[in-house]
């Protein structure tokens, strides 16, 4: 997916963007400021909310669960589904490790529709073990993937291949098909074409582009990362500052038109609004916000963005056809739509109560690789 990055369209003085078509669909929704606002898409990403104007698709994404990545659903017969898997069991078989009878170590089935691998990746490898998860679910097939160390457990404990297969195989069981129209009244992570019900926050990351209709040039990107920014980076002014030092006189090129502190609903963040010609020559916008985060599973640290003047599909720099003052405008009714997605308890789910309330996660503190799902949504 595009990771069209604000502060090198100053360096580079290109808006660059590598569309990935995908179809989303479409939902009206309010805006956060209760003003009257015209129909909207609103797309459910992780356990957040955004609106877009309608009509807008998603153009590229990537979801990562637990540490488990999740790929793109992909459609399939049972039949293919079933063969597939026992080719690549039977492939995975007959390749030998140095050590192992096989490079296969685990092969899972913990039922008819769900598959689950763990193998070395060569034969002769050490290190890392491949672990692999695969779902049915009427007529759409659903892969994960991640990987395990071969570190021994502490006393007590599982192995890490074993924790990383316990967590594959729960993620696949609290998996279902989900419409990109859909807006879940449970609590869970959404990604495109599915949904994985859970009232806990996980280590949960994604980052998706969706390409706003009516404007081909223009795409706002959603990132949320599970640790606090700051750990590995300076805060957004900061480093904008530090990159306008850094051009010299081409910065006289770029606009600024708002820079500062600005909060999102609970989340207090930071704001860089400019513009600058892309490499045709025309003026386009980046606009970007971001907020560190608090360390904890619940308060991620987050960045949205809205880009225009990318690049077309061959590559050709485009014309923006939204002045400053539309595209701020834009941005403000996106930004203020983000939101976390409204939940019902899963007593009212059960009793089937209408009545949705907004949870209120626990604050779950985070150290070191280890990130406790202890945090209610």
């Amino acid at each position: 997916m595009r990771r069209a990055l604000s502060w090198l369209i100053f360096s580079i003085a290109v808006l660059v963007a590598t569309p990935s078509a995908a179809d989303s669909g479409d939902q009206r929704s309010e805006l956060m400021n209760d003003r009257p606002a015209p129909s909207v898409s609103t797309f459910c990403v992780g356990r957040f909310l955004i609106d877009v104007p309608l009509g807008s698709k998603l153009s590229g994404a990537d979801y990562k669960y637990d540490y488990l990545q999740i790929e793109r659903p992909a459609p399939k017969s049972r039949e293919a589904f079933q063969r597939e898997l026992n080719q690549k069991e039977a492939a995975l078989r007959a390749r030998k490790h140095d050590q192992d009878p096989s490079i296969l170590r685990v092969s899972r089935t913990p039922d008819a529709e769900s598959r689950l691998f763990a193998f070395w990746e060569f034969e002769r490898a050490r290190g890392l073990i491949e672990i692999e998860g695969y779902r049915w679910i009427d007529g759409t097939q659903y892969f994960l993937k991640a990987q395990a160390g071969t570190s021994p457990p502490v006393e007590g404990t599982m192995s890490r291949e074993e924790l990383v297969l316990s967590k594959m195989e729960k993620a696949l069981s609290n998996l279902r098909p989900r419409p990109d129209t859909e807006i879940p009244a449970e609590p869970g992570y959404c990604f495109e074409g599915g949904f994985i019900a859970s009232p806990e926050w996980e280590l949960e990351e994604a980052g998706v582009d969706i390409d706003i209709a009516g404007h081909p040039d223009a795409f706002v990107s959603v990132w949320f990362y599970p640790l606090h920014m700051s750990k590995h980076d300076r805060p957004l002014l900061e480093r904008m500052g530090g990159v306008l030092q850094f051009l010299g006189r081409l910065a006289t090129s770029v606009r600024v038109l708002r820079s500062g502190d600005r909060q999102v609903g609970p989340y207090r963040g930071q704001e860089h609004l400019a513009t600058a010609p892309n490499s045709g020559g025309m003026r386009g916008h980046s606009f970007i916000w971001e907020t560190e985060g608090e360390g904890t599973l619940d308060t991620p640290a987050l960045k949205i963005e809205l880009t225009t003047g990318h690049r077309d599909k061959s590559g050709n720099p485009q014309k923006t056809k939204l002045t400053d003052e539309q595209a701020v405008k834009l941005w403000d009714e996106v930004l203020n739509s983000f939101r976390v997605r409204p939940t019902a308890s899963p007593e009212k789910l059960l009793h089937r109560d209408p009545a949705a309330g907004m949870p209120q996660p626990a604050k779950t503190p985070q150290s070191g690789a280890a990130h406790p799902a202890e945090s209610a949504s």
